[in-house]
């Protein structure tokens, strides 16, 4: 593992609220008043979530998109699309949700408008954002521990003599990331359950 510090943000709880209520604010100065609200999972669902109070919106759903196929159509949401409002929130819009999103709001395209606190530099950009991103990793509250164990799970080969409180140490130290030594220990037990 390289000793210099790689590039990942860890947005925390009251970041992503404080975040979240910047993007409000940017929705309701535009004038735009959503009918739905349709939460990408699992990541732009505690976002909508959290639109939802800050706006006002009474409707909210979720999609899917690992399940959404290209033919889909917006019939789920038993109405007509042509007559609803929609704004579809994501955390971030990155290579992998951008065909999704696009196939989306293709259906629709004066009805849609797209909501992610980020998205990620050469993808479709947003009606509203917070940060274009390009070189760093981001850390959401919700994939806390799937990230760090993905991280671990790159490097088991370097932290395998040592002791949780070394790992937590090196990770801080490679990837600015706050871990505490009892989610260290549980990812490697349930890693070699594995």
């Amino acid at each position: 593992m390289s000793e210099e510090k790689l590039n990942y943000e860890l947005i925390d709880w009251n970041k992503l609220q404080n975040l979240t209520k910047i993007l409000a604010k940017k929705v309701k100065e535009s004038k735009y008043e959503p009918d739905v609200i349709l939460g990408v999972s699992k990541g732009g669902w505690t976002v909508a979530r959290l639109l939802c109070d800050y706006i006002d919106c009474k409707d909210i759903f979720s999609l899917d998109l690992k399940h959404w196929d290209k033919h889909a159509s917006l019939s789920f949401l038993n109405m007509s699309p042509l007559e609803k409002k929609i704004l579809l929130v994501n955390d971030i819009i990155d290579k992998r949700s951008m065909q999704a999103i696009k196939s989306i709001a293709s259906s629709k395209p004066d009805g849609i408008r797209i909501l992610a606190l980020f998205y990620a530099k050469g993808t479709i950009k947003p009606d509203y954002y917070v940060e274009e991103i390009s070189h760093r990793s981001l850390i959401f509250p919700w994939n806390f521990v799937d990230s760090v164990r993905r991280i671990i799970q790159k490097n088991l080969d370097k932290f395998e003599k040592m002791s949780d409180k070394k790992i937590k140490s090196k990770i801080k130290k490679s990837f600015n990331i706050d871990v505490e030594e009892r989610v260290i220990e549980e990812i490697l037990r349930n890693q070699e359950k594995i």
